[in-house]
């Protein structure tokens, strides 16, 4: 082991007494360097022990002693310099006046040309000590890859200091070995792909201001990057856009290379994507070059949709590379054309043309090119829809008229695929371009500017906005007159009622809702609060909270248990927030008695609604509802004998009568938060107890709250304990230390 340290720090003699020499680092920094480096080289050499922390730590170690070199050559620089400039002025730097190859003194030693000046005026800027450092972390990042066989985590920390330094050589043989051992990952195919296109930045020195781009080649990058797509494109969706994205990279750099050459200007290539009529010669022209230059582009989206045919949402994310380059428009109508034609009857499929469509008419609109028309998918539905108008469609054919994109483009797809997730999606869509419109209601025209895309000819933001509200109680009333409806769609309409300060109205929808057989917990739950807003207002409503939600509890059947406990626990809090009685006590033991029995086997699958979009999950924090019930039945004052038997019956049945609180796996981190605040309480409320007891002298009142107290400490240990990992050790270990305190009196 010592002559293996000792081999490796020999190395650095040289470059070492380079750096002390010109006075970067002392003698007594160097010696430091050497000890903690012989250090790390004993840590490195340990037998079986060697970690690959102690790697990193050394690199990190070398890289600010790497930082601090640059640091100190700028400053010796800095001072040669000024020290150089000083004598200038003084008239003592001679060095100009010596052609024979004589010194001061006479001698005329060659080897010592300027005598001494020559050290102090021509400062050595370079040496075999500014590549030592550099070199010394290379030599340890390898020994570290063949060490632990190539972690990736380390390639491409390796790959990221090579970039910084310019070490490029060495960058493409740690991505080459890393691919051999990893050609699964496909952040690295990426990674090497986009080092071999995009090159790097070469220059001689650090002092050198010459600069040149080399290492440029898209057939380096092109060939990994089918190499990755052949091991992992049935998989990788990210390889795919990627390629897709280096071939409209390539472009952009062809296009560019054919403006200088021939002169072509990026006005006119615009043309294609904009439609301008003007220089038809000229726009075609260019046309037919930018679609042979696409066309390689082309081809790799039909083989990515071939790999991975059944995924919208992959194939708009092609959408959203090809909007990230000018003159992609004909690219762009390819891949919706190919939405069009495998999800045309999808939901998906419908939202992504409509969005097309706008985002289509909001770019045409901000360059000015036009007023107002339809493009993309919003044309196409223009001039389809005026096709097909017939006189039994007198709603269609006005609204056309008005030419609302909007309305076109939501008809159509409400008649494809008439579905209460299709008129929800319509919904949201209408409701987010109103808080476009009612955002942008100010005078400022450059506000106004912004929405201009969503405004008719001649019309303002207040008449768009109305138009808007219209559009969409059409929408509600036409799901109702087909017997389309969902939780989703009511709670949404309910929201768009609201929002336009219309909470009787909505009170109103979810009482007529929740009358009907297919009313779930989502809908009584909203009526219920909804109910008690409206209540605090001083505002009638068709029922009271506690009513609602009793029915809510008679409706739903009990082996629903994810619904049942939901209201069961809505209740429960409600009852708690009246008024104290008698008959209301007796309620809520009878309700706590149903909660602990169903608690036991709830599912965390939360509440199902019934329809074919399950989007927001609820789920019932029993552990909540038991802690409030708790500090609810603790008495603010004196405290009797039967207070405190009803507080103990409360954490009995919860901790010891009941498997809900034995152990905390399956349970949100809500819910574990408040079981340890109920513990907490039950503690605090059996020390005070205690204390008062004591104050009686009343030992075997003292004794049984003690056991008392054990057993909550330790049914409190177990419950943290039971998810196993030492994931609350912290809590486990309070918890154990106060059940010590009360076993031992510590």
């Amino acid at each position: 082991m010592a002559e293996q340290v000792q081999a490796v720090l020999e190395r650095m003699v040289a470059p070492l007494k380079d750096l002390r020499d010109r006075g970067i680092f002392s003698e007594e920094e160097i010696r430091a360097i050497v000890n903690r480096r012989r250090q790390s080289e004993y840590l490195l050499q340990r037998r079986g022990t060697a970690r690959q922390s102690d790697y990193l730590r050394y690199i990190e170690q070398e890289i600010l002693l790497e930082k601090l070199r640059k640091l100190r050559k700028q400053k010796v620089m800095q001072e040669q310099h000024e020290e150089r400039r000083r004598r200038r002025l003084e008239g003592l730097d001679d060095s100009d006046n010596d052609d024979d190859g004589e010194n001061d003194d006479g001698t005329g030693n060659q080897g010592r040309k300027n005598g001494k000046g020559k050290k102090k005026h021509a400062y050595q800027s370079s040496g075999p000590g500014d590549s030592h450092i550099i070199s010394h972390i290379h030599f340890l990042y390898q020994r570290l890859l063949k060490k632990f066989h190539y972690p990736v985590e380390v390639i491409v920390n390796y790959a990221a200091f090579a970039r910084e330094h310019k070490s490029f050589h060495v960058m493409s043989r740690v991505y080459a070995e890393g691919l051999q051992h990893h050609p699964r990952e496909e952040g690295l195919w990426i990674e090497a792909a986009s080092f071999e296109f995009f090159g790097h930045i070469a220059q001689d020195n650090e002092r050198s201001e010459t600069t040149k781009l080399v290492g440029s080649s898209i057939q380096n990058a092109r060939v990994l990057m089918q190499r990755g797509l052949r091991i992992n494109g049935k998989t990788s969706q990210e390889l795919w856009l990627q390629y897709f994205a280096l071939e409209m990279h390539y472009v952009q750099k062809l296009r560019g290379r054919r403006e200088i050459l021939e002169g072509v200007k990026a006005k006119d290539d615009a043309s294609d994507e904009d439609g301008d009529e003007d220089s038809e010669g000229e726009r075609g022209k260019v046309t037919s070059v930018s679609n042979s230059m696409l066309l390689p582009s082309q081809i790799i989206y039909k083989n990515a949709i071939k790999s991975i045919p059944d995924n919208i949402q992959f194939r708009l994310r092609f959408i959203e590379t090809c909007r990230q380059f000018p003159q992609t428009s004909e690219l762009e109508r390819y891949i919706m054309e190919s939405v069009e034609s495998d999800f045309g009857e999808s939901v998906e499929g419908w939202v992504a043309r409509i969005s097309y469509g706008e985002e289509k008419l909001r770019r045409r609109i901000a360059k000015g090119k036009g007023g107002g028309g339809q493009v993309g998918f919003l044309a196409n539905a223009d001039d389809e829809s005026g096709e097909d108008e017939g006189e039994d469609r007198p709603r269609k054919k006005a609204r056309v008229a008005a030419q609302d994109p909007a309305l076109i483009l939501l008809d159509q797809a409400l008649e494809a695929v008439p579905t209460a997730k299709m008129y929800l999606e319509g919904a949201r869509y209408l409701r987010l371009r109103i808080q476009r419109l009612v955002g942008n209601t100010d005078d400022d025209e450059e506000e106004e500017d912004d929405v201009s895309y969503l405004l008719l000819q001649g019309e303002d933001v207040q008449t768009a906005v109305q138009r808007h509200v219209v559009l969409l109680d059409w929408l509600y009333s036409k799901a109702t007159e087909n017997g389309i409806s969902s939780t989703s769609l009511t709670l949404d309409q309910v929201d768009s009622l609201l929002s336009d300060d219309e909470a009787e109205k909505a009170e109103k929808l979810l009482c007529t809702v929740s009358s009907s057989s297919d009313a779930n917990a989502q809908l009584y739950l909203r009526w219920a609060q909804l109910s008690r807003e409206l209540e605090a207002s001083c505002v009638a409503t068709s029922s009271s909270p506690e009513r609602i939600l009793r029915h809510a509890l008679e409706a739903t059947p009990i082996h629903n248990r994810s619904a049942y406990l939901l209201i069961l626990t809505e209740l429960m809090q409600t009852l708690m927030m009246q008024t104290r009685s008698t008959k209301r006590n007796e309620e809520l033991k009878a309700l706590l008695q149903k909660l602990l029995l169903l608690s036991q086997g709830v599912s965390k699958k939360g509440v199902d609604d019934g329809s074919d979009e399950n989007e927001e999950e609820l789920e019932a924090n029993v552990a909540g509802t038991l802690l409030a019930y708790l500090k609810y039945t603790i008495p603010t004052g004196q405290c009797t004998s039967a207070d405190n038997d009803a507080v103990r019956s409360i954490y009995t049945g919860a901790l010891f009568n009941s498997n809900y609180g034995k152990s905390c796996v399956g349970k949100s981190s809500e819910e574990i938060s408040a079981m340890k605040s109920f513990f907490d309480t039950c503690l605090h409320f059996e020390r005070s107890i205690a204390s008062t007891d004591h104050a009686r002298n009343k030992k075997d009142m003292k004794n049984k709250k003690k056991l008392r107290l054990c057993k909550l400490y330790e049914s409190a240990v177990a419950f943290f304990e039971s998810i196993g990992g030492g994931a609350f050790r912290r809590l486990v270990d309070e918890y154990q230390r106060g059940l010590d305190d009360v076993k031992y009196g510590l």
